[in-house]
C-alpha cells in the first residue's frame, strides 16, 4: 500500500530536510510543493528526490500573497491524480507519528485500512522555544520538548484519508478532508507541531513572511488567526515551566484512554446531563408552576365561593323581585281590566254621540234644504218687491203722478181732520 504525504512550504529550510527523511523512515512518499520560497528549501530537499520525494513542484508565485485556498486546491487535485492509496495533507514544521509506539506511521496507516476505516484524525501538539539556541538542520525534536495543546480552532486534524473521489480541504480551511462516506478512525494519532524555532524565526516568519502576506478575503472567512495574539516585540522563547515536557508514552496512553469514540460517549453524556438539568429545570419550573396554579386555583375557589354567596343572595332579590312583578302584573291586569271596562263605556258613548251627530248632522242637512228653499223665496220676494217697487217709482216719476199731487195732499188732510 503506497502512502504520500503532500507538504506545501515557504522558507522553512532550517526545518524542512528533518521532516522529509522522517516521512519516508516511515515509510512514507513525499509530494513536495514549493510555494516560490527564497530561501534553501528546495535545496534540502531536492537530495531525498528519487529516495521518497517523488517531485519537487515549484509553484507559480501569487503576486506575493500567501494563497492558501490555492495550495489546498492543488493538493485535493494531487490527491486525485496521483498513484497511491492513502494521501496525508501535511506541513512543513510538523511531524507525525503511530498512536502505537512499535508501529512506523505507514504500518499503522496500514492497520486502520484493514480495520475498515478511511480517515485518521490527529492529537495536536505545539511545541515552542524554550531557548534561542537552535542550529537550522538539526533535530527540532530534540531542541524543544516543550509544547502545549493547540488553541481549539485548531484542533481538528482530519487529514490523513484514503484515496476518495472528491476530497474538499476549502471548506474547513484545511483543517480536515471532507468526502462522501468518510469513516474516521476512533483513535487519534500524534501530531507535533514547531511553528516557530527561536526569536528571529519567529519574527520573520510572523511578521514578514505570514502576516504580511495573509489575502484579506482569507482572512474574512476566519482563517489565518493562529498569529493574531502575537504583538510587535514580544519574546518568542517561552518558559519551560508554562509548558509540558513531552513524554511520548503518556501521551499515546492518553491518546487510547481518550480517544474519539470515548469523546463522542462523554459528548453524549453531557448532552444527556444537559438535557437532565434541562428536565430537571424544567420539572423545578413546572412544579413551581403547579404551586403557583394550586395557589392561583384556592384564590380562584375563595373568589368562586364567595361568588356563589352572591349569586344566593341576587336569587333571593331576585325571587322577590319576581314575586313583587307577579303581584304588579296581577295589579296591572285589573287595573287593565277596569281601564278596558272603562274604554268600552267611552266606545259605547262615543257611539252614542256619534249617532247623535249622525242625526244633528241630517237635521243640519235638511235644514240646510229648508233655508235653501227660503232663501230661493226670499230672493223671489225681493224680486217681486223691487218690481213693485219699481213700479212705484215710476208711477212716481210719471206726469199724471205730479199733476195729481195736489189732490192727494187735500186727501191727506182731510184725513186728518
Amino acid at each position: 500500500m503506497k502512502i504520500v504525504a503532500i507538504i506545501a512550504a515557504f522558507n522553512e529550510a532550517d526545518i524542512i530536510a528533518t521532516v522529509v527523511d522522517d516521512l519516508i523512515q516511515q515509510g512514507i512518499s513525499v509530494y513536495f510543493l514549493d510555494d516560490a520560497s527564497t530561501d534553501r528549501t528546495i535545496a534540502a530537499v531536492e537530495p531525498f528526490v528519487g529516495r521518497g520525494v517523488i517531485a519537487i513542484e515549484r509553484m507559480v508565485p501569487s503576486n506575493g500573497d500567501f494563497d492558501w485556498e490555492r495550495i489546498l486546491r492543488r493538493k485535493a487535485q494531487l490527491a486525485r491524480e496521483l498513484d497511491a492509496d492513502w494521501f496525508i495533507h501535511h506541513d512543513a514544521d510538523e511531524f507525525r507519528e503511530s498512536p502505537w509506539p512499535h508501529l512506523t506511521l505507514a504500518e499503522a496507516i496500514r492497520l486502520v485500512d484493514a480495520a475498515g476505516y478511511n480517515a485518521i484524525d490527529f492529537q495536536s501538539f505545539n511545541f515552542w522555544p524554550v531557548h534561542d539556541d537552535f542550529k537550522p538542520g538539526t533535530d527540532v525534536r530534540a531542541a524543544y520538548p516543550y509544547y502545549s495543546e493547540r488553541a481549539p480552532f485548531d484542533r481538528v486534524q482530519i487529514r490523513c484519508w484514503k484515496k476518495a473521489a472528491d476530497v474538499d480541504l476549502i471548506l474547513s480551511g484545511g483543517h480536515e478532508a471532507r468526502f462522501a462516506g468518510r469513516n474516521v478512525f476512533p483513535l487519534r494519532f500524534v501530531l507535533r507541531h514547531y511553528p516557530i524555532r527561536g526569536q528571529a524565526h519567529g519574527e520573520r516568519k510572523i511578521f514578514e513572511e505570514r502576516r504580511k502576506r495573509f489575502r484579506a478575503e482569507e482572512r474574512a472567512r476566519g482563517w489565518h488567526v493562529q498569529y493574531d495574539d502575537v504583538a510587535d516585540g514580544m519574546s518568542m522563547v517561552r518558559a519551560a515551566e508554562t509548558l509540558q515536557e513531552y513524554d511520548g508514552d503518556a501521551v499515546r496512553i492518553g491518546l487510547a484512554l481518550r480517544h474519539r469514540g470515548v469523546e463522542e460517549l462523554e459528548a453524549a453524556l453531557d448532552d444527556r446531563r444537559t438535557a437532565l438539568g434541562e428536565a430537571r429545570a424544567t420539572i423545578i419550573r413546572q412544579h413551581h408552576d403547579l404551586q403557583a396554579a394550586l395557589q392561583e386555583l384556592e384564590s380562584r375557589t375563595l373568589d368562586l365561593e364567595a361568588h356563589k354567596r352572591e349569586i344566593a343572595v341576587r336569587r333571593q332579590e331576585m325571587d322577590r323581585a319576581a314575586a313583587a312583578l307577579a303581584a304588579s302584573r296581577v295589579e296591572a291586569a285589573s287595573h287593565l281590566e277596569a281601564r278596558r271596562a272603562q274604554v268600552e263605556e267611552l266606545e259605547a258613548e262615543l257611539k252614542h254621540r256619534a249617532d247623535h251627530i249622525a242625526a244633528l248632522d241630517l237635521a243640519i242637512a235638511r235644514m240646510a234644504e229648508i233655508v235653501q228653499l227660503r232663501d230661493v223665496e226670499i230672493r223671489n220676494w225681493k224680486r217681486s218687491l223691487d218690481d213693485a217697487i219699481h213700479r212705484i217709482h215710476a208711477v212716481e216719476d210719471s206726469w199724471s203722478w205730479r199733476l195729481t199731487a195736489p189732490l192727494r195732499a187735500l186727501a191727506r188732510l182731510i184725513r186728518r181732520r
